[in-house]
């Protein structure tokens, strides 16, 4: 896992932050089929290349990369910045937006299956503008032992990278928090 700080300069992140707070992001999505948890996503990219994602209803043509990027806005100008850093010249194959506050909880789970092991990449980013650390929310990756593997404190402008192969998840948030807690996430099978 690696932790990158500040890689998308502030202005763009507050405006990404405030395009987020128009988009229509939909409730009841689910780490995984099982989870008995739900909160806020939407899908950006996800055009079903690698047919293997648990609600296929939500793959469509239309959600590719090329597509997303021709739209333009905000989190496209975020994508870009994050593909060249992170999959060179990889089109990626995710793209999505969770949201969550006090409530909204996520199961382990993994972003790509474990065939992918070692050349799946995911990153997760945090458009929020301030975040106390006794809210909660932190990132954990699950080791195959069952252990916390690794931990990332959820900060503003973060960016946590790791292979989505890894079972993963965002902790509980405290009851005292008043920020949406934002994570964009950007993935790829195939890395080279």
């Amino acid at each position: 896992m690696q932790i990158v700080d500040d890689l998308i300069p502030l202005e763009l992140m507050e405006v990404t932050r405030h395009w987020f707070q128009n988009e229509n992001l939909a409730f009841g999505w689910r780490a995984h089929e099982k989870s008995p948890a739900a909160f806020w996503h939407r899908n950006y990219v996800l055009p079903g290349t690698n047919k293997h994602h648990y609600d296929s209803h939500v793959w469509h043509p239309s959600l590719s990369f090329a597509a997303f990027l021709s739209q333009g806005g905000p989190l496209a100008e975020v994508t870009k910045r994050v593909q060249q850093r992170f999959f060179g010249d990889t089109q990626l194959t995710r793209v999505w937006a969770n949201a969550q506050t006090f409530g909204d909880e996520a199961s382990l789970h993994r972003d790509f299956p474990a065939e992918f092991a070692g050349r799946a990449r995911s990153v997760v980013w945090y458009p929020v503008l301030k975040w106390d650390k006794d809210w909660g929310g932190d990132f954990i990756v699950m080791g195959d032992d069952g252990e916390i593997e690794h931990c990332a404190m959820l900060k503003p402008n973060r960016m946590v990278v790791f292979d989505g192969t890894r079972a993963h998840a965002a902790r509980p948030i405290s009851r005292f928090c008043t920020e949406l807690r934002i994570a964009v996430s950007f993935g790829c099978e195939v890395v080279p």
